[in-house]
């Protein structure tokens, strides 16, 4: 997943406008019809990453299946399952028409090993913050971890650094409240903001 988004989500923009993430147990036909027939604004193409597809209702189904029918070039639909009845009519339907890949069931992400790697690769925590929002992390639970974190690094920063960290913690905060960016996209900037005050 994380090299499709690099490969069709090339820039912040396009993060923004063109990438959609969306969960199973709590997605509704309106919601799930929209992110099928957006097109794209900025890449060529969108990416959307259904997860928990078990989940899904069975008006859901009927719409991804008209969408794997009408074979959409514009968008990259992701369907992603922990575990699936593959005899069931509906996964029949769609692996007929889709690539299926198995990935090996790995351990869970947490926002402190992301803080952990913030300052070796600020690229990997990046990769991680990815991981975590689509293991169903919530935004504000992530910058919880990432408040704990700043204040645990007090003492080895400057007045001055320290102070520039809780404006970004701040203005993320605002950002994700009030919906002003998509939260994926604040906690971005915000892992890049502090990682390079830390290490400045």
């Amino acid at each position: 997943i994380a090299e499709l988004k690099s490969k069709i989500l090339q820039t912040n923009d396009a993060f923004k406008f063109d990438f959609d993430l969306l969960h199973a147990n709590r997605l509704s036909a309106e919601d799930l019809k929209k992110s099928l027939i957006a097109l794209p604004a900025i890449a060529s193409k969108r990416l959307v990453v259904l997860r928990d597809i078990e989940k899904l209702s069975p008006q859901n189904k009927d719409l991804i299946l008209e969408f794997i029918d009408k074979d959409e070039s514009c968008i990259d639909l992701i369907l992603d399952a922990n575990q699936v009845d593959g005899r069931s009519a509906f996964m029949k339907k769609v692996t007929d028409k889709a690539k299926v890949v198995r990935f090996a069931v790995h351990e869970k992400a947490n926002v402190f090993d992301m803080t952990k790697i913030m300052l070796r690769s600020p690229a990997e925590a990046l990769k991680m913050l990815t991981q975590l929002l689509e293991e169903g992390s919530h935004p504000l639970q992530i910058l919880g971890g990432l408040v704990w974190f700043w204040g645990k690094s007090r003492e080895r920063l400057s007045p001055a650094q320290f102070k520039k960290g809780l404006l970004a913690l701040q203005e993320a905060d605002l950002n994700i409240k009030r919906s002003r960016t998509r939260p994926e996209h604040s906690l971005e900037i915000l892992i890049v903001k502090l990682a390079s005050l830390k290490s400045g």
